[in-house]
């Protein structure tokens, strides 16, 4: 009931003191535009800052500023200025330091970058070619960017719209002490589209890819102090080291690209944008943003489908968005934008994506779903704890995919699944399930990998609704490891990520329960030979899932 409070607190917020004031003198009539270069002087290096600013007349006007801060001036800069300069806009493209034109090492999300974001804001916003304010966008790690400016509070910087972006890099890198290979639902879900989805990789496609070409700009005259500093060895050693590990704990490496749990000071409006099917960045980092800005005067999440990937939500309804968001917040005008729903979400269901649903954040009811044994011996989730039964076992292999486990879920021997009873009625999933695991193994840790599916009997075919890992070790909390007692039941709390997902009447829940899902992690191999059976307890000590359900779910199962 509080957070719900505190949510309709924002809302009104958002709607009453959301207006900026509005500008006493008509905008001249915007009919070409000008391309300019900039270096921009910064606490840590020169950045290279190229700007398209819009024109009446032949002279420039002064205008708000959309600025993006990006590593990837290969792929061209401000090719969205067509859009933008002709609504009244300078659009503004920095390249991040040590990539590009600018000088500097590059950072990998660190602290060069947040105090070089900072400082290319507050550089811009006193220039005469501007109205002194600054808002930013860009996705993925343009979106990235805009975190770790806008903890740094500049002055000038009046609203941030991150899309598909990294709000915590240790978990692009990793998901409860186990890191991703470079895939993105390349076996099914997405498309044939999908498999190029992930992008390049991190750190070492930046370190040794985008940080490497010095800047291209011979004619300026601070060129060659720019390569002088781009050439010089960085911190490549330490980016891969911290983010290619087998035990990677919390520490102060990742602190550093933390921005999480600093966008409680941020007081701006933000819009954070997503797919609900994005498992490059993973959506992950925009829900715990989102929830983050408690202190945002108007914060807006917009989320598109499970069946989209890597990018900005599908819909011309988004892009809409956007260009209001900035109209206001930017220019003043009064179009609403302030009073758009809190909570914009596209829902799926196994046959593709449904519609947005716009309101409050839904407050789903936490079903509890006990792991055990059904009739005939299947293993079973039900609504009722099951005691007395014999433990689940499987054997860990090592070899084992995601893929191959949801295409026949219950022929395995080297994974677990737990079905539902047919569902009665449709069910919408929005927010993050969690595994309560107990379970046993003769050594000190073990890794787990649940998958939770939307099972069709009919066709005898699954959907990954969501999934989640976990290493053992890290059960206790990421910055340190706590390993288990061989032959001892342990409990795992596992996450799954977030997702907004309909299940339909007729189909099942299954849980697929294994140690690796080689699709979409690397293994961890053991040291030693020792049993490698694992066991799931609830004899004793219940495990179950906990699944967050929109709506009244009794009697659904």
């Amino acid at each position: 009931m509080r957070l719900r409070l505190v949510a309709v607190l924002a809302t009104l917020v958002c709607a009453v003191f959301g207006l900026p004031a509005l500008s006493s003198s008509p905008t001249p009539t915007i009919d070409g535009s000008v391309t300019k270069a900039y270096i921009v002087p910064t606490r840590d290096a020169e950045i290279y800052l190229e700007v398209v600013e819009p024109t009446a007349g032949g002279r420039v006007v002064p205008a708000p500023v959309i600025l993006t801060y990006s590593p990837y001036s290969v792929l061209g800069r401000n090719g969205d200025a067509n859009h933008w300069v002709p609504l009244g806009y300078a659009r503004a493209y920095a390249d991040v330091i040590g990539t590009g034109n600018s000088g500097g090492c590059y950072d990998y999300g660190g602290n060069r970058e947040k105090r070089t974001g900072h400082d290319i804001v507050e550089w811009i916003a006193r220039q005469r070619w501007t109205t002194g304010k600054v808002g930013m966008l860009g996705g993925s790690y343009d979106g990235t960017t805009q975190y770790a400016t806008a903890v740094t509070h500049p002055r000038g910087l009046v609203t941030i719209v991150p899309e598909a972006a990294i709000s915590r890099w240790y978990d692009y890198a990793y998901a409860g002490g186990i890191r991703y290979t470079d895939t993105d639902e390349d076996l099914g879900n997405e498309g044939p589209g999908a498999a190029t989805d992930e992008g390049v990789d991190t750190p070492l496609g930046f370190d040794f890819g985008f940080a490497i070409p010095p800047p291209a700009d011979n004619t300026d005259a601070d060129w060659r102090q720019r390569v002088a500093s781009t050439i010089v060895p960085c911190d490549e050693l330490t980016h891969t080291g911290a983010a290619y590990n087998l035990t990677p704990d919390y520490d102060g490496f990742w602190m550093d690209r933390d921005y999480v749990h600093l966008l409680p000071s941020v007081t701006i409006p933000v819009l954070v944008a997503s797919n609900w099917g994005d498992w490059n960045v993973k959506q992950k980092n925009g829900w715990d943003a989102y929830h983050a800005l408690t202190h945002s005067v108007c914060r807006k999440m917009f989320f598109g489908t499970r069946w989209a990937g890597h990018g900005v939500p599908p819909g011309a309804g988004y892009a809409t968005a956007v260009d209001d968001w900035f109209a206001h917040w930017l220019k003043g005008a009064n179009n609403g934008a302030q009073r758009m729903p809190a909570v914009t979400s596209q829902t799926s269901d196994n046959a593709g994506p449904i519609r947005y649903i716009a309101g409050l954040e839904p407050k789903p009811t936490p079903v509890r779903l006990y792991l055990g044994a059904g009739k005939g011996g299947a293993w079973s989730l039900s609504t009722k704890k099951m005691h007395g039964r014999a433990a689940a076992t499987f054997i860990q292999t090592g070899t084992n995919t995601e893929a191959r486990a949801a295409a026949q879920p219950f022929a395995g021997g080297s994974y677990l699944a737990f079905a539902s009873p047919v569902l009665r009625h449709d069910i919408r999933v929005f927010g993050r399930p969690v595994l309560h695991l107990w379970s046993t193994v003769q050594r000190q840790w073990v890794t787990v990998t649940p998958s939770l599916l939307d099972f069709d009997s009919s066709k005898f075919s699954a959907v990954a609704m969501t999934r989640g890992w976990l290493d053992s070790r890290y059960r206790a909390g990421l910055d340190h490891e706590v390993s288990s007692t061989p032959g001892a039941s342990t409990r795992m709390d596992v996450p799954l990520f977030p997702t907004d997902y309909t299940v339909r009447k007729g189909h099942r829940l299954v849980l697929l329960v294994q140690t690796e899902d080689l699709d979409w992690a690397i293994a961890k191999p053991y040291p030693d030979p020792s049993d490698p059976t694992v066991r799931i307890d609830w004899s004793k000590a219940q495990t179950w899932l906990q699944l967050p359900v929109v709506g009244s779910p009794r009697r659904v199962f």
